[in-house]
């Protein structure tokens, strides 16, 4: 028996066995009264908790931010942005010794990254261990100094941690947040690596635009509206509406590689947003379209991008991408800026489902 041919043996099966049981994680998210989570294909979990619109107490905007890797022994990191509903600046000197309080007790002062709103902070390793502990019950979360308050509300917090103690595979054992167990952690969610794409450039302008009641655009138009989302939607992609009825838009059609088209047309119009639909067909622009987003924005050399503006106190944005591998839309971003609590124009965190790396 060839000694050499044992080794490249068990090499191979080590190799495949690797890859077989490398586990791909699909991203979630979830909100739950003032938290919500986001939990990217890395295993990554990211739980943003924040102010109470409606609270008495006249506090600050505020939100808290618990971030945890994937795998066992791992930590919960913190991160917090405090900020201002009123016009005028609160001076540097007003902003001074800012304490950390869980259920009236003072874990002591935070460090703070400036002055300007939103002030931006990370609490220490045993701020958050305080936290953690009452994460189970009742727990008021305020930070405060002589001038100045913010509260983070606890409502939903633990629905979040423990949507992400069972996302990570953690339930019922010894580093589970909220339902912790005499479980070691050997069976817990594996951390795996970004996404990596390389994108395959492609034109940015369309070669051809196909208008309805046009008999190219209707054969077209039966193919598209064939590929839908799952579940299929009654409202998909109804087009403009014109006062009396939905009147279907135009098709821009670009050249991709492989022989392949991308399809797009504008599917709905909301007061602050609008989406494309966005198809991949042959160039032959018969059979089969396979789809891949409703909520484009635009197309630029071979990436969808999406970006839709949320409402609320201060708009926050949901952002996408699809990159063009050559063969497919590969969605490389899904990211989210936070609830709309006026923290800061645009949102104050990345929550992302995906992460990626584009080459």
């Amino acid at each position: 028996m060839n000694p050499m041919k044992n080794i490249l043996s068990v090499c191979c099966f080590v190799a495949l066995s690797s890859t077989a049981f490398a586990q791909e994680i699909k991203g979630i998210s979830f909100s739950h009264q003032e938290w919500e989570i986001y939990c990217t294909n890395t295993g990554t979990c990211q739980a943003a908790g924040y102010s109470d619109d409606y609270s008495n107490d006249q506090t600050q905007p505020a939100s808290l931010l618990l971030t945890r890797k994937a795998g066992a022994k791992q930590t919960v990191s913190a991160e917090f942005a405090l900020g201002n509903f009123e016009q005028e600046s609160i001076s540097s000197a007003k902003l001074k010794n800012i304490h950390f309080y869980v259920n009236g007790k003072d874990l002591g002062q935070v460090t703070i990254d400036g002055t300007d709103f939103p002030i931006m902070g990370k609490l220490s390793n045993n701020q958050v261990n305080a936290l953690l502990q009452q994460a189970k019950q009742k727990t008021d979360i305020v930070f405060k100094n002589a001038n100045v308050q913010w509260r983070i509300s606890d409502a939903g917090m633990t629905a979040a941690l423990l949507k992400m103690d069972d996302f990570q595979k953690r339930v019922g054992t010894v580093g589970a947040l909220i339902k912790k167990g005499k479980a070691d952690e050997s069976k817990v969610l594996a951390a795996q690596p970004k996404l990596v794409v390389k994108k395959v450039k492609t034109t940015d302008k369309p070669y051809l635009t196909l208008q309805p009641k046009t008999k190219p655009y209707q054969s077209l138009y039966q193919f598209l509206m064939a590929a839908q989302p799952t579940p299929k939607e009654d409202d998909f992609c109804n087009g403009l509406y014109n006062g009396d009825a939905y009147e279907s838009q135009p098709i821009e059609l670009y050249k991709l590689t492989n022989h392949k088209v991308l399809a797009m047309t504008i599917c709905w119009r909301g007061a602050y947003n609008q989406g494309h639909g966005a198809w991949v067909l042959d160039e032959s622009l018969k059979g089969k379209a396979t789809f891949v987003t409703e909520h484009a924005s635009d197309f630029y050399e071979g990436v969808i991008q999406s970006a839709q503006k949320g409402r609320g106190i201060g708009d926050c944005w949901s952002s996408g991408e699809w990159v063009w591998d050559g063969q497919k839309f590969v969605h490389t971003k899904d990211m989210w800026t936070g609830m709309c609590k006026g923290l800061a124009a645009g949102g104050v965190w990345e929550l992302d489902k995906i992460e990626a790396v584009v080459k």
